[in-house]
C-alpha cells in the first residue's frame, strides 16, 4: 500500500509512516510516497523488506494459542468427573483436546 515515508534506517529500510491526507504536510517533512507493508511487530518497512516471525515465535504463539483452548475447556473434564455430563455429550470437544495436545507436543519438539 502506497504511504507517505521517511526511512529510518537505511540498513533494515523501517520508515515512520505518515497518517492522513495532508500529502503537503508529509512532503515538507521529507516524506516520500512508497509501497509499504506493516511487519508482525507493528513496525512499517518499505515492500519485501518487513521482518517474518521465526519458526520458533510461531510455534510458541501457536502453543499459547492452544494451551488457552485447553483451559477454556477444562471444566467439561470436571462436569464429566462429577457426573453431571457424559462422554458423549462432548465427545466433538473432547476429540478436539486430543488433537490440541498433540498438536504441542509436535510444536514442542
Amino acid at each position: 500500500m502506497k504511504k507517505y515515508v521517511l526511512i529510518t534506517n537505511e540498513e533494515t529500510k523501517e520508515c515512520s509512516v505518515g497518517i492522513g491526507t495532508d500529502s503537503e504536510l508529509y512532503k515538507s517533512m521529507g516524506m516520500q510516497e512508497a509501497d509499504v507493508e506493516q511487519a508482525y511487530n507493528g513496525r512499517w518497512y518499505l515492500v519485501g523488506y518487513a521482518p517474518q516471525k521465526s519458526q520458533e515465535e510461531s510455534n510458541v504463539e501457536r502453543i499459547t494459542e492452544l494451551k488457552k483452548k485447553l483451559a477454556d475447556t477444562d471444566y467439561i473434564a470436571a462436569k464429566i468427573a462429577e457426573g453431571s455430563a457424559t462422554k458423549e455429550e462432548y465427545e466433538c470437544i473432547i476429540q478436539e483436546r486430543k488433537a490440541w495436545r498433540s498438536e504441542i507436543n509436535e510444536l514442542e519438539e
